[in-house]
């Protein structure tokens, strides 16, 4: 009976080699000499912490081997924004981290499998990695498809079906198989390049959804505080700050109008869906509409107060939320250009 497994932050350290494997318990009841009974003893290895027979069941190097070559043809090659001797230059350099990342790899699979942690400390570098491949919030669904390699007729192809959430759907891992002296090991992966290009992609189509749709947000708002900008010009130039009347005009536009909206803003700006990417500008969203809206509140309490410290601290509040105005506009313009 097969059993699903989530991958958590741990088992996603190790999820190249482990997805490969298969990730989860797959009890198939058949013959040692076969694929599925390989796949069988990794979920075994895993469940037992036996890095001996896990090693056994595969050779974690040639997995990690061919996974490194296709995470990096996949960065590199997935995202149309990067020019072709700029891809040429990424990968020159991500060869030289090559043997480095790859022994990194090794040992958070051997620490998660010996002992079901993989030492995030240790592993700062490749726990980055890995969650740069999406692989660490997968969930592996099952492991079929295999087939004979007309080829090679020790050779085994297999499918790994992985369901990634930034893809929103099914992506079936190609592994191989190949039988040695005593039994099947899984050697490589063959498409984990195919895999790293659609997450790119996938990431990309969400970072501009989301760019679309906060630029939408922010222009919508931005023509009523312009219109009000407009209305309370036109309260002073029909009254003055020392009159009473026009206080009191002024500090409901301030709070039914201004204030309000930032809060609107803001609230339909916490709604959308932020990717990884534009998690940075988000934040700075979420800091501007809170230092406007409290600066509307200092400033409705000056025109009751007329306290010179009260409208000290809206100023402030404004120079702060204009300069991380700009700073935002800057980042949005570099990630849409």
């Amino acid at each position: 009976m097969n059993k699903r497994i989530k991958m958590a932050a741990g088992a996603g350290l190790a999820a190249l080699a482990l997805a490969v494997g298969g990730g989860g318990y797959y009890y198939f009841h058949v013959h040692s000499d076969t694929p599925e009974y390989t796949i069988e003893t990794i979920s075994r290895a895993i469940e037992k912490h036996d890095l001996k027979e896990f090693h056994r069941a595969v050779d974690v190097d040639g997995v990690l081997d061919s996974g490194y070559d296709g995470f990096i043809d996949g960065v590199t090659t997935g995202d149309s924004m990067t020019t072709p001797d700029a891809r040429d230059a990424i990968k020159n350099f991500t060869q030289m981290l090559r043997a480095p990342m790859i022994a990194g790899l090794k040992a958070a699979i051997d620490s998660y499998v010996a002992t079901g942690d993989i030492n995030t400390k240790e592993n700062a570098v490749v726990t980055e990695m890995v969650a740069h491949t999406g692989l660490n919030s997968i969930e592996v669904r099952g492991v079929k498809n295999f087939q004979t390699n007309d080829a090679d007729r020790n050779e085994i192809f297999a499918d790994v079906i992985i369901y990634q959430p930034e893809l929103d759907g099914e992506f079936p891992l190609q592994i191989v198989l190949r039988r040695g002296d005593e039994r099947w090991q899984v050697v490589r992966v063959q498409n984990f390049g195919d895999y790293m290009t659609q997450i790119v992609k996938a990431r990309r189509a969400q970072l501009e959804q989301y760019l679309a749709q906060a630029g939408e947000i922010n222009m919508r708002h931005e023509a009523t505080i312009r219109e009000a900008e407009q209305r309370y010009t036109a309260i002073l130039a029909e009254g003055n700050l020392g009159d009473n009347k026009t206080r009191a005009t002024l500090k409901n536009l301030v709070e039914e109008t201004f204030r309000k909206d930032w809060e609107a803003r803001k609230e339909e700006l916490f709604g959308l869906r932020v990717p990884k990417d534009a998690e940075t500008l988000h934040n700075l969203y979420m800091r501007i509409c809170d230092l406007w809206i409290a600066a509307a509140q200092d400033y409705a309490k000056w025109l009751d107060d007329k306290n010179a410290t009260t409208i000290k601290l809206a100023e402030e509040k404004i120079h702060q939320a204009q300069t991380l105005m700009t700073e935002a506009g800057a980042i949005a313009k570099r990630m849409t250009s």
